[in-house]
């Protein structure tokens, strides 16, 4: 059972940080008052919230392009749970990330699901969102003429790498006595690769992978599916050498794994994608490529990103061709490398996206290599498409030099290593330079780790977890000074962690994060998920190398603020009329038996809702009691030192007042010297509905106008 710590409110948001070095959960420290006692807090009850699916039947008024649901789960039995209550089929999960992909009904509306599972929290479940994302394979843009200045002669015998300038830019060419990539298994997640192409075929050179469409294995021996632009990525990376034959990448005897996320019909899924990173990490890639973009913030797939980099996996990312200083992809995560394009000249490639989002620069344009319509031959990759794979073979080059290498250190070493890039609009970054990375690591000098950042948080009244909070680190010092990486509440299970931890809700974490001065922000659930406060608070943390820094968050937040929502028009509705209450007559008996407590807020002066309301806030909430049954209710808000007041009174289920709230009294099931506000007692002969009145006494609301209840029935 939960426990409610009363808090001394000075703000809606509290936040407290401590360093550790073990990356395992915390509780959230700070300095709290508080009482303990025997309760339940609602969001541990399993068998409520669950939305009524009367209520998600398609209308046709849905933009609905899938019947798939992603749901991060705390434990598989609510998911069971879930997917009966809603005649849904569980397709597939992810355990590691506690993921499930389920296919509703026809019937039912996958975004109307959603948001039902987004008004306030489920028992064991932690988000939920329609299986899509803007993803898409970003364009090779056409060659452009490169002259012969750097057609350096190659002693490969293959009779294409004279044409490729970039091997020898980034002296790939003078490391094969040191590295090639031996051993290291390179995912390419992208479209497919061409495992039958006469420079990428050898015993042993490619790997079992996964078609995430299909969620079937890819075996070496299968032909193409579709697609040519993973021949091209996989080629950079690891085109084979001195086989007479084509040319050679970057890291010729790196192994190479598909993980096919596109199809002749695009992408294939958020949730399909966090699959195949999970596949290719479980299954021994120690790089991961992905030359592909996309907009907007997935949590499924930060959850994907972050489990391959606690298992000490690359993951490189395109920086994206819309020559602009913006997002795309992966690039928005630490401990991803980001990495923008160059040209011949170390000027940057016209079409590359710029900017602090960017890690590193490298070769992106005119990349002969094995890529071409007809997919069997060779031709002129290029774009950031092309760039990714050749930081992702000399990741492959540093991991068989020194297998330890984390994946914070060879971001650090690829960039510091790097040559000065001579374009204005990129000045202070580099273009990688292989050989001086190399022998950095063979000089021993190589960077100490980077740290990582946990934030939890929690209700200001119940501290239950909440998940759905932004939450945002931003650089104050270095390359990414001012950069926003981005993050939510809702992430995966950390590894190490017991059933029992809490660490299943109300975290967002963030690996491989550079040492230095950061500020971390904290701010929503927004009002479209659950009620409450939307506000920002920031505070300055610093990172070392090897440690975790713990951040603890206590935001103003209303669970129960929304009842249901209109089933026609997608309206949230409010718990402020009767008629509306929030409904938790299915509680089983023995949670109010032992004490329901409950927090809440009013809020108007602090939200645009739409509808309006009108008057002050005041929540309403519908409960069973049993013939022969009293219910207890007490309001507090001066013990909590709420800027509001609180009174209580009991309505039945047509509304009328049956008990009016007296002046309060002491709570002993909460601690020592703990007196409500206002208490209402009603015995109920003949049973049914009774609604409980949480008022305000005071014209403050916003801010610090919170509550809490304290409810039984026995």
């Amino acid at each position: 059972m939960n426990k409610l710590a009363l808090l001394s409110l000075t703000s809606a948001v509290l936040l407290a940080a401590c360093g550790t070095t073990q990356p395992t959960a915390a509780t959230p420290s700070g300095s709290f008052s508080g009482f303990t006692g025997r309760h339940t807090t609602l969001s541990r009850v399993a068998s409520t919230n669950l939305p009524d699916p009367a209520q998600l039947v398609k209308t046709g008024r849905e933009a609905d392009r899938t019947q798939e649901l992603v749901v991060g789960y705390a434990d598989r039995a609510s998911l069971d749970r879930l997917a009966t209550h809603l005649g849904a089929t569980v397709r597939s999960t992810i355990p590691p990330l506690r993921l499930a992909l389920l296919v509703l009904p026809e019937q039912l509306s996958v975004s109307r699901t959603a948001t039902a599972l987004s008004l306030r929290p489920v028992a064991g479940l932690r988000y939920a969102q329609a299986n899509t994302y803007d993803g898409q394979r970003l364009p090779v843009p056409a060659a452009t003429p490169l002259g012969t200045q750097n057609l350096t002669a190659q002693a490969d015998g293959d009779p294409l790498s004279v044409k490729q300038w970039w091997i020898t830019q980034i002296g790939a060419d003078q490391v094969r006595s040191v590295a090639t990539g031996k051993g290291i298994v390179v995912g390419v997640v992208d479209d497919d690769l061409n495992r039958q192409h006469e420079d990428l075929k050898a015993d042993g050179k490619i790997v079992t992978g996964i078609d995430t469409s299909t969620l079937e294995e890819l075996t070496p021996d299968l032909p193409l599916t579709t697609g040519d632009h993973g021949s091209g990525s996989a080629g950079t990376i690891a085109e084979r050498l001195g086989n007479g034959v084509g040319g050679a990448g970057v890291a010729p005897d790196a192994i190479l794994m598909p993980v096919r996320i596109f199809t002749d019909k695009g992408f294939t899924g958020s949730y399909n994608v966090a699959l195949g990173i999970v596949y290719a990490v479980d299954h021994g890639a120690r790089v991961l490529n992905n030359s592909w973009g996309g907009g907007g913030y997935s949590q499924v797939l930060k959850d994907a990103v972050d489990y391959a980099l606690s298992k000490n996996v690359v993951v490189v990312g395109s920086a994206g061709n819309d020559h602009a200083n913006q997002m795309t992809g992966l690039g928005a995560f630490t401990g991803v490398i980001n990495v923008g394009a160059s040209a011949g000249d170390d000027m940057k490639a016209d079409f590359s996206n710029l900017g602090l989002r960017v890690d590193v620069y490298a070769p992106g344009d005119n990349g002969l290599t094995t890529y071409s319509e007809a997919n069997d031959g060779y031709g002129s990759f290029g774009g950031t498409s092309m760039a990714a794979p050749v930081i992702s073979g000399a990741a492959a080059l540093l991991l068989e030099a020194n297998p330890a290498l984390t994946p914070y250190q060879i971001k650090n070493l690829l960039i510091s290593t790097g040559d000065a890039m001579k374009d204005p609009r990129t000045q202070g970054f580099k273009r990688v330079n292989v050989k001086a990375a190399l022998a950095a690591v063979k000089a021993g000098t190589v960077p100490a780790d980077g740290g990582s950042v946990e934030v939890a948080v929690s209700d200001l009244v119940e501290r239950a977890p909440v998940d759905g909070s932004d939450v945002i680190l931003t650089p104050l010092d270095g390359q990414n000074k001012g950069m926003d990486y981005i993050g939510a509440t809702g992430g995966y299970r950390l590894e190490g962690q017991t059933a029992a931890d809490t660490g299943f809700a109300g975290y967002a974490r963030f690996y491989g994060v550079e040492p230095g001065r950061y500020s971390i922000s904290v701010s929503g659930p927004g009002v479209n998920s659950y009620g409450g406060v939307r506000v920002t608070a920031a505070k300055p943390i610093t990172v070392e190398s090897g440690k975790t820094v713990r951040v603890a968050a206590e935001q103003q937040v209303d669970f129960y603020e929304y009842s249901d929502f209109d089933a026609d028009t997608g309206t949230l509705i409010r718990n402020n009329l009767p008629a509306t209450a929030t409904n938790f007559t299915a509680l089983p008996a023995v949670v109010t038996e032992d004490g329901l407590l409950l927090g809440g807020a009013f809020d108007n002066s602090n939200h645009a809702y739409s509808p309006a309301p009108t008057g002050a806030d005041v929540d309403f909430l519908a409960f069973k009691v049993p013939a022969g049954k009293t219910i207890t209710v007490q309001g507090l808000s001066s013990a909590l030192a709420s800027t509001a007041g609180v009174k209580v009174d009991l309505l039945n289920a047509a509304g009328t007042v049956v008990a009016g709230g007296t002046a309060g009294v002491a709570v002993p099931e909460l601690g020592p010297s703990v007196t409500s506000d206002s208490k209402a007692t009603y015995t109920s002969a003949a049973g049914g509905t009774f609604i409980v009145r949480f008022s305000n006494t005071t014209a403050k609301e916003g801010l610090g106008a919170v509550y809490a209840g304290f409810i039984s029935i026995k």
